[in-house]
């Protein structure tokens, strides 16, 4: 098997409740674990950035299927590396919604360690507002 870490950048088409948050979520991680995939969505009500773990041609192809959802638009991949192993290997769909200050915690509380992998990194940017893709954040405020 061919494990990949595949990371997205996308737009919020509308902002999202908290339920319909949790309906992504459930529906996600259900389908996810039937596929063998893992991974991490972060949500700041503009955008998303998810990390998706599992086999290559699964990711992918969940990755096609996620491009289409309308819940989002300017689905961007950012990286698709092969990796040796998972990096949340515990979740089938994490999710942190980033206006909710447990969050911020969660994602330092779960890996401590200084080494930490690029999906981490990217997401604790993402997390902290340091990281910036402009035509994304222009569009999305209407610059």
């Amino acid at each position: 098997m061919d494990l990949i870490e595949l990371i997205y950048i996308s737009t919020v088409a509308t902002p999202l409740s908290d339920d319909d948050l949790e309906m992504l979520r459930s529906q996600c991680a259900a389908a996810n674990q039937l596929q063998g995939i893992s991974g991490m969505l972060l949500y700041d009500r503009h955008h998303f950035m998810q990390v998706i773990e599992g086999d290559k041609s699964k990711v992918e192809q969940l990755f096609e299927r996620i491009k289409s959802d309308k819940r989002h638009t300017e689905v961007s991949a950012l990286i698709c590396n092969p990796i040796e192993k998972r990096n949340f290997r515990r979740w089938a769909m994490g999710l942190i919604d980033l206006e909710k200050h447990e969050a911020y915690r969660k994602v330092r509380k779960n890996r401590p360690h200084r080494r930490l992998p690029l999906s981490y990194k990217l997401l604790k940017s993402f997390r902290n507002h340091e990281f910036e893709i402009e035509e994304h954040i222009d569009k999305s405020f209407g610059s």
